[in-house]
This record gives structure tokens, sequence and C-alpha cells, in this order.
């Protein structure tokens, strides 16, 4: 029976009242906002809440309680408990958003083939951790909440049977407390493992996620997926992902990921010497105290790996099942591109400018807010007018001291033709380096024009010259798979954009080889207009240097030899050439790219 609003009101007043105690569960430092009440599945359905009672956003950090769905499953009697377990989430396990995405990604490892059910094994995992310690530290009463959700019985999940067993074992609660439906041998073992695990690794848990979810593994086919999640429904607190949860540096493969997954029987933590104290004992923890020993020989060099743009978009879609493919690409390949921003170029002016205040005047509807002087306009009257009291400031200048630096601008065009990667498929070296210089070219303050071209075929270009960043790199991950390269007429729409007195442009263009083929084609009223004609007019009208980047693997082939006019031609033209035999090249041509074009001498 579902309680009324007035009893509703008391349950919070009550739960309110035990908040502190909750947090000094955990410590009497911990600080969190109070919770979010919710009385009915209205209000929870606007906290993102829905299948459980309860739940902590790792965006804001922020616990929200279903008083409703509590009370209807007559937990009104456990605030202690279940507001503890929300806290731990965010005290211990998994701590934060950033960590709670490595323990996703560890238990995805353990998961080869299934791991759309990483978020619910990952959740479970947590569970464990945070329970044990208010059972067995605190003396709450966890066991009573899971006794009154039930094992399922010998129809349902066997993998839900496991899990419960794993407390009775932690909790050594007696046999049946938890789990009344028996299990086979091999059952039991895993379940001794399973509470194992959980004891050696407390001050480590990162450590035993993916060991985690190979236990599960065996188990995990379609229907016992269906039917953990229906067995666990109402304690999974954060299995389906939070709006926004998109954290940092997921890009990047850690470590210790390269290490082979171990079943917790392989694992000789977990199944050695059971005799050693276990790390959540007071003055236990053998391998996993925190005291500098360990058994690691060292003398190992750790190389940066990353993964691919399909594992890392898998990835966040489990972190934030509403994010857009398009969001997630841009944000793999601006992670891939920030450790490699470059110091932009600069056009330097003999001498800056400085304002010097001359006096005032009107200021009418017609000028911007920000020019109104409003002291001298309340000095004036105290009763402002718009148009009538208001005052601005005059300003005139004055020689400075020091030189005046303004950014160049950059144009970039990238071949996106078929024989190019599609960016959001797979690692599109080129992608890469346009987004490692366009966002340093953005950070100094220039504008950026984006071009993507295939042709014959079809181009995509910004909207001129933009300081969008989001708009430029959006464009920079569409693919096209058209033509054979990029098309040097694209210039003419560059060229269309700048005004008669633009700041200096650097266009740089990467593509292969197959540009040659695109400078001899023609254009024009009467044909007459040839590529070379586009690109030495681009060229000149930009001011501020090309580069055209080259990928062509067989250089050193004598038949590569026939471009060498071609290529002296552009050179001639004032164009810079750099030639990569591997795409993955383009990572050491972006680090030097200002360094050998502008860098003084």
């Amino acid at each position: 029976m579902t309680a009324s609003v007035a009893d509703l009101e008391k349950l919070r007043e009550t739960w309110c009242a035990q908040w502190p105690n909750a947090l000094a569960l955990w410590s009497s430092y911990a600080r969190l906002s109070d919770p979010r009440w919710c009385l009915n599945s209205h209000d929870a359905k606007r906290e993102q809440l829905s299948g459980s009672f309860a739940m902590i956003r790792f965006v804001d950090n922020a616990v929200v309680l279903n008083l409703e769905e509590i009370s209807d499953r007559g937990l009104a009697g456990f605030p202690l408990e279940v507001m503890g377990h929300e806290i731990g989430h965010h005290i211990y396990c998994p701590g934060d958003l950033n960590d709670h995405a490595r323990m996703l990604v560890r238990v995805r490892r353990g998961l080869p083939g299934v791991e759309q059910h990483a978020p619910m094994i990952a959740n479970l995992y947590a569970d464990l951790f945070i329970n044990n310690r208010l059972q067995r530290h605190h003396g709450l009463r966890l066991d009573r909440i899971y006794a009154q959700l039930g094992d399922g019985g010998a129809n349902g999940s066997v993998l839900w049977r496991i899990y419960l067993r794993m407390y009775e074992l932690l909790w050594q609660l007696d046999r049946g407390t938890l789990v009344q439906a028996p299990l086979t041998e091999a059952q039991e073992g895993d379940a001794q493992l399973g509470a194992r695990l959980i004891r050696v690794y407390a001050r480590d848990w990162l450590k035993g996620a993916a060991s985690f979810g190979a236990l599960c593994l065996s188990y995990l086919t379609e229907a016992e997926g269906n039917k953990l999640q229906q067995a666990a429904r109402e304690l999974l607190d954060n299995d389906s992902g939070d709006e926004g949860a998109l954290p940092d540096g997921l890009s990047e493969i850690e470590a210790d990921e390269s290490e082979p997954v171990l079943h917790p029987s392989e694992d000789p933590r977990v199944a050695g010497d059971a005799g050693r104290q276990d790390a959540d004992e007071p003055n236990g923890g053998g391998e996993n105290t925190v005291d500098g020993n360990s058994d690691d020989p060292g003398g190992r060099k750790t190389y940066q790996r990353y993964r691919g743009v399909e594992e890392y978009r898998a990835l966040l879609k489990q972190l934030s099942p509403n994010a857009s493919d398009e969001d997630i690409t841009v944000r793999y390949y601006r992670e891939r591109a920030l450790p490699y921003l470059i110091r932009f170029p600069e056009k330097e002016s003999p001498i800056a400018r400085e304002p010097i205040p001359e006096g005032l005047e009107t200021w009418d509807m017609g000028r911007s807010f920000g020019e109104i002087d409003w002291l001298e306009s309340i000095t004036r009257s105290p009763h402002v007018v718009p148009g009538v009291t208001t005052l601005a400031r005059v300003h005139g200048e004055s020689p400075g001291q020091d030189p005046h630096k303004e950014p160049f601008d950059l144009y970039i065009g990238i071949d996106c033709s078929g024989s190019m990667p599609n960016p959001r498929a797979q690692l599109s070296y080129p992608v890469l380096a346009g987004f490692i210089i366009a966002l340093s070219a953005l950070r100094a303050g220039g504008r950026v024009m984006a071009c993507l071209s295939g042709e014959p075929g079809k181009s995509i270009a910004t909207d001129g010259f933009r300081r969008d960043q989001n708009s430029v790199l959006r464009l920079m991950t569409q693919y096209l798979g058209q033509g054979y390269s990029y098309g040097i007429f694209r210039l003419d729409d560059m060229a269309a954009q700048l005004k008669a007195a633009h700041r200096p442009v650097h266009l740089l263009i990467v593509t292969d080889t197959d540009i040659y083929s695109s400078l001899n084609e023609k254009q024009g009223k009467n044909g007459t207009r040839t590529g070379w004609d586009a690109a030495r007019e681009a060229l000149h009208k930009a001011g501020g240097g090309g580069t055209l980047l080259l990928h062509a693997p067989d250089r050193m082939n004598p038949f590569m030899r026939r471009f060498d006019a071609n290529a002296k031609s552009l050179t001639e033209q004032g164009w810079r050439l750099a030639y990569i035999s591997d795409w993955d090249e383009v990572m050491a041509f972006a680090r030097n790219f200002a360094h050998q074009l502008w860098e003084k001498k």
C-alpha cells in the first residue's frame, strides 16, 4: 500500500535527521549536499532515478532517494543502511566519475564477448565492498535488506545466488540465511573465491575488478544476464550511466590494463595461502598494504598506448548512454591531440598601440552596454535614463613600448577521399593532425577554417574562419569517402572568405600524392585555369605561407620520381612540402610544425 504524502513527509524528516550519522559512518570530515528527496515517481524521473529506490549521481555527487519506493519495499527502518551505502560509492568505491570509468574498463576486460553486462557487474562488485564495510565494521543490517529481496529460487538467477552466498561467507552468516536454493559444488567454490577476492582487494578494489568479471563470465549467458538484471534491479544504483558522465583521460590505456586477466582461482593473492590475514582486517593487508613494499620487480619501461575509436565509444556509451556518436568522436580526438599542442605563430607589428582615456560622451541605445561608464553616469544623475544620462568613455591611442603580436589564422584542408580512413570507425591520423594544429591555432587566438574534400565528389567546410572550437572539430570528424584526392580548387572558397585587411592565413593541406593529378585539372570559363593557378593565387592572397603534408609510403621508389618536377614547381610557388611514409608520422610533423616554419634562428 502506497504511503500518503503526510507519511512520506514524516519519513523524510526522520531520514534527514539521520543524514549526518550516515556521513559519519565513513568520515567525520565527509561533506555532501543533502539528498534529493523524491516523494513519487515524477520526482524520481526528474532526478534521473529509475529502477532502484536510491542512487548517487557521479556527475554532481548527489544522493537521490525515492521515499515512496523505500516505503513500499519495507525499508523505511533502514536509513543508515541505505544512505550509508550511497555515501560509500562517493567515499570508498568507486569514489568519483573517473574511478567509476576505470573500474568499468577493467570489468569489461574480464567479460570478453558479453561487455554489455559490464555496468551491472561493476555495480554489484562495488556494492560488495561497501556493504561488507558497513556490516562488519559498523554493525549495520544489510543482511536483512538482502533477505527481504530473496534468492529467486531454483529457477532464478544462478549468479544472483552465488552473489548472495558471497555475503553469507563475508558476514559469517549461517548457510541458508540469504540463499535457500542449493548451490552445486562448483558454484559454492566460486562463491568462496568471490568472497575471498573482496577481502583481499578491500584496500585496492580496482585491481580485483577484472578478476571479478572473469568469475562471472562463465555464467553470463543472455538468459542468465536477464535473470540477474531482474533479481538485482532494485539495487542497481549506478548501472545505467549518468547524463553528461563523460570523464577525461579514457582514450589512454593504463599500464595495468595490459596485464593478463586472472580468474580468482589463478590469482595467488586469492587462491593462495588462505591463512594470511585479509586486507580488510584491522591490522591486515599482506601484499595490499600501502607501506611501499611490493612483489613488483620494477625495471619495466611503460609505453603510452591508446584505445581504438570503437572501444572508446562503447565505453563512453555505457557511462552516458545518451551521448551522441559525434560528441564522443570529437572528445576522442581532442584527448589524443591535447598532449601535442604546439606554439602557433604570431605576426609582430613594430609598436603596440595603447588606449588612453580622453573624455566622456553620451551613450545612446545603438551601442553596446559594455561601453557605459556607470560611475560617471550615476555621478551625473542618480536616475539613470538610457540614452539621456548614460555616458561612455572616449579613448585615444598612444604608442606603446612592446611590439604588437597578432596570431595567424589557419586554413586546414583534409583529404576525405575513399583512400582515407573513416575517423568514426578507426583512428584517422590526418584528422588527429588536424585537431592538433587547429586546437593550437585556436588556443593562440587565431581563427580556423576547416574543409573536408573528396573529389571528384563533394566537399564540406566551416562557414568561413571561426573561433568556435566546436564547429571546427565537429566538421573534421565527418567523413565523405568519395573521389580520389583533396580538390585543389577548394582553395578558391577559402580566398572568397578573406577580407581586404585580413590577418595572415597559413594554408595546411593534408593529403597524398594524388594531389598532383588534381593540380593538372582545369576550370574556368574557357577551361584554361589550372589547379596550379588556384594553388599559387590562394598562397599569395593568404599571406601566411602554405604547407602540403603528403602521404607517400613508397617515395623512394624510382617510379615516384615522376613527381619531382611537380614538387619543384610547388616549392617555387612558395609551398613547403612535407612527406611522411606512414600516417603515424603526422604526430612528429605536428610537433615540429611551428618550429620548422616560424621559430627565429
